[in-house]
């Protein structure tokens, strides 16, 4: 307990080399959770406006579906099941939906489509669709007969809102699919193959197309995190017939954007090595000044009975009070930085802008706000100053009385 009180003293006798070690951390943990909150922030981003509005997070359909994608594979829901998956602990939403693919045209043009129905209604509660209108409005009822299209998709058919959509595609059994709908509004997604071919419809409508009452293909789940992914699923296979229904992950359905996501990751891995690596050689030529400039201090007290251990007792004590001052600075201030910035994305332009837009990136910087985002971050950096300190500690351990005294 003494040597605890005698470092914690020794930190503010020279107050100006402790907030310079203080600084060291402080500045260390800010940069790696604003490098490393970025880095999960632009993943995040992109699997959330990509899955968001095709699949969900985690799919529920009837078994074969994935591979096939036809409308013959659509599954009846009840109640129940809808009632108990979404009292599961994670999730925010369970949302039918029917999908297929059909030829949509307008003013003489025409192109393939992916065809949505949902619930209006509930996209707007829980996935804000309605947020991502860049033209016209969003459909007052769930039984309006209208539809939403991408605005790239739109121009490609030269549709603008008030126009008239048709589609043709095929429907449950090999029945014929047609219908002309009103382009109420242009959705800007952040993905920009979305924006190429999606068209929504309300799910009634989408039902009556292709001959499929009372039935969907898929169940889209959103979750409360990316975190809480793999727990959910588990917890939701133990409540299907699996037998007949399937349940798969976004990293399952799109196992393309969970390889790109973990390649892109590495280099980010690196990045951070080397990062940490320059936090360690500041964070060592500080300890190193410190002890050097106490080298006749310590002398003093060797010569008055003071056994070498309890110096080095009493450095780490410093060390640790130090990093922890730091740390909690650096995590209290990268906190709200990552705050602010996670609600405020910066918008990317310029050639850059054209690249994320080129890899289905949505173009901006947005910030993960995870817990592990911090804490993790704050810890490496305590670990690696807890280490670093050995080296003073070692040269404490060497040191000879007389000639520190005479220094």
């Amino acid at each position: 307990m003494l040597l605890i009180r005698m470092a914690w003293l020794n930190l503010w006798r020279n107050r100006r080399r402790t907030l310079i070690a203080g600084g060291s951390v402080f500045f260390a943990v800010i940069l790696a959770i604003v490098m490393r909150s970025a880095t999960l922030g632009i993943y995040d981003n992109l699997i959330h406006n990509f899955v968001t509005y095709s699949s969900g997070y985690i799919e529920v359909h009837q078994k074969g579906f994935h591979e096939d994608a036809s409308v013959d594979l659509s599954m009846e829901v009840h109640s129940e099941l809808l009632l108990q998956l979404r009292k599961q602990p994670g999730v925010t939403a369970v949302q039918p939906r029917i999908q297929s693919f059909v030829l949509a045209s307008g003013s003489g043009q025409a192109k393939g489509a992916l065809f949505m129905g949902v619930i209006p209604s509930l996209e707007k509660k829980y996935t804000h669709l309605d947020r991502k209108l860049c033209a016209g409005t969003y459909p007052e009822s769930d039984s309006e007969r209208v539809a939403l299209l991408g605005v790239d998709l739109a121009s490609r058919l030269k549709l603008k809102v008030g126009d008239t959509l048709v589609v043709i595609g095929q429907g449950y059994r090999a029945s014929t699919a047609a219908g002309k709908y009103r382009v109420c509004g242009l959705l800007q997604l952040g993905s920009p193959e979305l924006n190429q071919r999606i068209v929504y419809l309300p799910l009634c409508h989408a039902q009556a197309l292709l001959s499929t009452p009372d039935m969907v293909t898929s169940l889209a789940v959103q979750i409360s995190g990316p975190a809480q992914l793999e727990p959910v699923a588990r917890r939701l296979r133990t409540l299907l017939d699996t037998a007949q229904l399937e349940l798969m992950t976004w990293k399952e359905l799109y196992p393309e954007l969970d390889q790109f996501i973990t390649a892109d990751s590495g280099g980010h891995i690196i990045m951070s090595g080397v990062l940490y690596l320059i936090i360690s050689f500041g964070l060592l030529g500080t300890l190193l000044m410190m002890a050097r400039e106490r080298t006749h201090e310590f002398g003093i007290i060797i010569a008055l009975g003071l056994r070498k251990e309890n110096i080095a007792i009493m450095l780490l004590c410093e060390s640790l009070f130090i990093s922890l001052m730091g740390g909690a600075a650096g995590i209290t201030s990268g906190w709200l930085l990552v705050r602010w910035f996670h609600a405020n994305p910066i918008p990317i332009t310029g050639k850059l802008k054209g690249m994320y837009l080129s890899y289905g990136i949505e173009p901006v910087i947005a910030v993960s706000n995870r817990p592990d985002v911090f804490y993790v971050q704050a810890i490496v950096v305590l670990l690696i100053s807890l280490m670093l300190v050995i080296v003073p500690i070692v040269r404490v351990l060497q040191l000879e009385p007389v000639k520190a005294l005479n220094s």
